[in-house]
């Protein structure tokens, strides 16, 4: 777990560094030390007291869209930069090869954290939230114990707390969980948190650029 907390950490570090100069290296050096403890064994960020060191002048030097995540249950958080996009979907990746993909905003396949979600059919949710729907169903795929794609179904709920903050309550026969989504004035995905897995729980994203 703490190599997981200290590479989650060190790839958003390496996000930024990899842009660079001399002041990036110097805020990732800042950022190390500000973050981890004394004998260096363990990552303390979070979203928040990442956001906040992520200045605007560093965001200047990363080119394309940058997002800003954090899951929970690896205690640690990351800034994550497109790597590439295909029929809808985003791929936001760290220098280490952990990725997240999404279609407008909404989480479709992660890599790299281990109990992944391979795949995701989204597109009735996607419908729902933008067209105010009540229900839709969604298909995830995770990976078994002998390495095959097994399908779970989920049915969900949306509720429209304001008119950019909408909930997701979904079940399947073995889990639930609830996703919340904020929409900007075009309707687009701008801040989430998103069910992973039932091992790794839930992610949250910003977009910030």
């Amino acid at each position: 777990m703490i190599f997981l907390k200290l590479r989650w950490f060190l790839a958003g570090a390496l996000a930024l560094s990899g842009c660079g100069n001399t002041a990036n290296d110097e805020l990732i050096k800042g950022l190390w030390q500000r973050f981890t403890s004394p004998d260096k064994t363990t990552a303390t960020a979070d979203i928040d007291a990442l956001r906040a060191a992520v200045t605007p002048q560093a965001l200047a030097q990363i080119d394309g869209p940058v997002l800003l995540a954090q899951v929970p249950a690896l205690q640690g958080a990351a800034i994550l930069v497109l790597g590439g996009r295909n029929a809808g979907v985003e791929t936001f990746l760290t220098p280490d090869g952990v990725s997240i993909s999404t279609e407008n905003g909404m989480l479709v396949a992660t890599r790299g954290f281990g109990y992944d979600l391979m795949t995701a059919d989204v597109a009735e949710p996607l419908s729902a939230i933008t067209d105010a729907r009540p229900r839709a169903v969604r298909i995830h795929r995770y990976l078994n114990g002998e390495n095959q794609l097994v399908p779970q179904s989920f049915v969900c709920r949306y509720v429209a707390l304001t008119p950019t903050q909408i909930n997701e309550s979904c079940q399947s026969s073995s889990d639930s969980f609830e996703n919340s989504y904020t929409t900007n004035s075009k309707g687009q995905i701008v801040m989430s948190r998103q069910w992973i897995s039932p091992q790794l729980g839930y992610i949250t994203t910003e977009r910030l650029k």
